[in-house]
């Protein structure tokens, strides 16, 4: 019912991680538009639009469903906020987002109040401190800032002021880690923009035991033919990497008629391209460079590349979710991307794609847009089609599964 809504409706649907001054993940913001492919009447009114994704959100698909246990937040026209009585009651984590133009008047402060009394968490988007907007600050749980609407000694000012109310400030669009780091001094909470898809880079910094194994590995496998005794030599420095593939090689989704007890019968038996998938996936949950609030969205990118290149029956698609994890995997070791590359030796067919080349440059250029929420990008490509939509969907459950089942110890 869900896949068949939001490939009749032809709805894009995309999550923006939320991020704390550690760089924990917090949360995150509900990107959507309907697309050009909607097989039914579009949503010229932003107010139907809005009634459509509430519908999916908070009804088809699950507010605790598409947050995997964290909040995510949704924009609120006023249209909509000022008649709660067609908000459902909520138990997981819902955050409305109040919009800027939102005009304070009693109806509003009204419906606020019912709002919070349904379980919704109260954040004001774009917030512009005045004499008019002072009183929905009392209503607010968070409140979100456009850095780039203000200079530095507008902004820390307004910062300073808000700090005396008990509400927690959000910093959005922030392209750059200079840009994080001084938000972060002058006193913002949490964190969103596309700086958190870029690498933080270490200069000099050196791998931690357990890394340096995984990064000997993704090396050992990408040469042309990887030597199977060394690549067991390189496996078994590491008791928790042994334990971790033995666990996965016995779990439910193989099946085998007997334990397997060996490395060198569980590397024969996984193949190349799964131990590539798996090492770079333990190389990003062991990141000591504050990369994991991205994980979730790598998993999502990885798996996207594999569900739609094997939705095509393209023959790229033993490759596609490789492809995904490597596209972000110099965050997580805090390198510079071509020098990763470099280091990794990767063939043709990757390096291609990380140019946008090729098929698989394609396919990965149409994720990254879904991952920004860039809809005309997504629309413009080839392989972008209404049951795409319900791919991303997927993708983004296998994601969070597996990153659950990663925070409690396990693999995959």
């Amino acid at each position: 019912m869900i896949a068949q809504s939001l490939t009749s409706d032809a709805f894009c649907l995309a999550r923006q991680a939320i991020a704390d001054r550690e760089l924990n993940l917090v949360g995150y913001e509900l990107l959507y538009r309907q697309s050009n492919y909607a097989q039914v009447a579009q949503f010229d009114d932003p107010v139907e639009a809005s009634a459509r994704v509430y519908s999916l959100a908070l009804l088809d698909l699950g507010a605790a469903h598409l947050g995997s246990g964290f909040p995510i937040s949704l924009n609120v026209p006023q249209f909509w906020l000022e008649r709660p009585e067609l908000f459902p009651e909520v138990t997981s984590k819902v955050i409305l987002e109040i919009l800027e133009d939102t005009v304070p008047n009693e109806k509003v402060f009204k419906a606020l109040e019912q709002l919070s009394a349904k379980g919704y968490t109260i954040a004001l988007d774009d917030f512009t401190l005045t004499q008019e907007t002072h009183p929905l600050i009392q209503y607010a749980k968070w409140i979100k800032l456009d850095t780039h609407q203000y200079s530095k000694d507008e902004l820390a000012k307004l910062v300073a002021e808000l700090k005396a109310y008990p509400v927690k400030l959000v910093a959005e669009k922030i392209e750059t880690w200079q840009e994080f780091k001084d938000l972060e001094e002058m006193g913002f909470d949490y964190f969103q923009g596309f700086f958190l898809s870029r690498p933080r880079i270490f200069r000099g910094s050196r791998a931690h035991s357990n890394q340096q194994v995984l990064m000997d590995l993704i090396q050992q496998l990408y040469q042309e033919a990887p030597d199977i005794d060394q690549l067991v030599d390189t496996v078994i420095r590491d008791p928790g990497l042994t334990y971790r593939l033995l666990r996965h090689i016995n779990s439910a989704g193989y099946m085998f008629n007997k334990e397997i007890t060996s490395i060198h019968q569980a590397v024969m038996l996984l193949g190349q391209e799964r131990l590539r998938s798996m090492v770079s996936l333990l190389l990003w949950s062991k990141s000591p460079f504050k990369a994991s609030s991205q994980l979730p969205t790598i998993l999502v990118r990885a798996k996207a590349c594999e569900a739609i290149t094997q939705h095509y029956k393209l023959p790229e698609a033993k490759t596609s979710f490789t492809v995904g994890v490597l596209s972000s995997l110099h965050i997580a070791l805090g390198m510079d991307f071509n020098e990763m590359i470099s280091q990794l030796k990767v063939e043709s067919i990757i390096t291609e794609a990380f140019k946008g080349r090729g098929t698989l440059g394609e396919v990965l250029r149409l994720v990254i847009a879904y991952e920004k929420g860039d809809w005309d990008a997504m629309e413009k490509s080839r392989w972008y089609k209404p049951e795409v939509n319900t791919l991303f969907i997927q993708s983004i459950e296998w994601a969070d599964e597996v990153y659950q089942q990663m925070g409690l110890g396990t693999l995959l």
